[in-house]
């Protein structure tokens, strides 16, 4: 079972799953590979685009969880600066960040 969380973007209403890749758990294209890290993964997925995508929707961005813990969390995440609309505005971002400090506790 994955762990995972939807959050959507006030300003324009896009969903976001965010999902938490820890030591021994599968990842990437199909789960083809295994996190061998202890530091977790964060992966964020277009909700919009499901069909013919993961199950949790089109692939956007990895981070470490250690990598997204160090950042300044008043602000929102760019996923991706060729796709204006990957982008997790600061209210879901703080989501993201509540359900973190939860899950990997």
């Amino acid at each position: 079972m994955d762990n995972f969380i939807t959050v959507t973007n006030q300003n324009n209403g896009i969903h976001f799953h965010v999902r938490l890749v820890k030591q021994g758990e599968k990842y990437g294209l199909e789960r083809c590979l295994t996190h061998d890290k202890t530091d977790p993964l964060v992966e964020f997925y277009d909700a919009r685009y499901v069909k013919g995508f993961e199950p949790l929707g089109q692939f956007v961005s990895r981070y470490y969880l250690s990598t997204l813990l160090e950042r300044n969390n008043d602000y929102g995440l760019c996923l991706d600066g060729g796709v204006p609309n990957w982008y997790v505005d600061e209210e879901a971002m703080k989501q993201v960040y509540e359900w973190l400090d939860w899950i990997s506790e």
